[in-house]
């Protein structure tokens, strides 16, 4: 398992670089959310590993990476992890996709003067502001609805098992969790949207109870270079619920950004 140290500490993540062309597309650089790890992208990482190098990283406390102790920010202690992993891996060429938190991490990083600029900008389940008070509710809901049954993943065995393992980790570990959304609770972009001018593409479930199609289209609509996609059949985790939805519409985007974009 391939670590890189970042401040004292040491951060695990995954690099698959095997894409049967040598002349591949450009990588994907994956961003988790809360209280989640690498594994919420495992179905994305198999279905992309041919055609694009993939890299998912497990923020601090996450996964296999070290928990540096103290309270942790988005566009602070995650935004500068997520830097440490791209200078660590010299990422020139690179589109960046971020989960829920992970899209504020993202947002955060693309938004940031002194990062490395990414070709494109993949939000999924995100949304501009996150409000403690509404994400505690529909991360409620989305509970519930786990603990009834897996409605969205039932006959998807691979996305069964990672949805339950982490509900475990949740479960077990909740001060992952709450050290995530006390790092949601002052995440703001909504004046500074305007200035994200790469070409970019949000991605939300009709279901999503946590950040809701509202919340996706409005950030699309401050987005310059945006477009939007609800998917059928999926609550907040589209890549688990809707795999196959979700990978045709990623991969049409990252073919249209490669068409249009030169720097792509």
């Amino acid at each position: 398992m391939p670590f890189y140290e970042h401040k004292g500490y040491r951060m695990h993540y995954v690099d698959v670089d095997r894409p049967e062309n040598p002349d591949s597309d450009i990588p994907l650089v994956l961003v988790h959310g809360a209280g989640s790890s690498h594994l919420t992208w495992a179905l994305t990482l198999r279905e992309f590993e041919t055609a694009h190098r993939m890299i998912a990283i497990d923020l601090s406390g996450h996964g296999y990476s070290e928990h540096p102790g103290g309270p942790a920010s988005i566009d602070g202690t995650y935004l500068n992890e997520l830097r440490g992993l791209i200078d660590h891996l010299e990422l020139e060429r690179f589109v960046l996709v971020g989960h829920s938190m992970g899209g504020a991490v993202a947002l955060s990083y693309v938004l940031a003067n002194d990062c490395p600029r990414p070709n494109g900008l993949v939000l999924v389940g995100a949304a501009p502001q996150l409000e403690l008070s509404g994400l505690l509710v529909g991360l409620a809901k989305e509970v519930i609805d786990q603990r009834i049954k897996y409605p969205r993943v039932e006959d998807n065995p691979d996305a069964l098992l990672i949805k339950q393992y982490e509900a475990q980790v949740m479960t077990f570990k909740p001060q992952i969790m709450q050290r995530d959304l006390a790092a949601c609770r002052n995440f703001n972009v909504i004046d500074r949207l305007s200035e994200v001018d790469i070409p970019s593409f949000v991605l939300v479930g009709e279901g999503d109870d946590v950040t809701p199609p509202t919340a996706a289209k409005a950030l699309t609509d401050g987005l310059p270079r945006a477009d939007l996609a609800v998917i059928r059949n999926a609550d907040h985790v589209p890549m688990l619920e809707a795999p196959d939805e979700f990978h045709r519409l990623l991969r049409k985007y990252l073919e249209w950004a490669k068409k249009n974009q030169q720097q792509l």
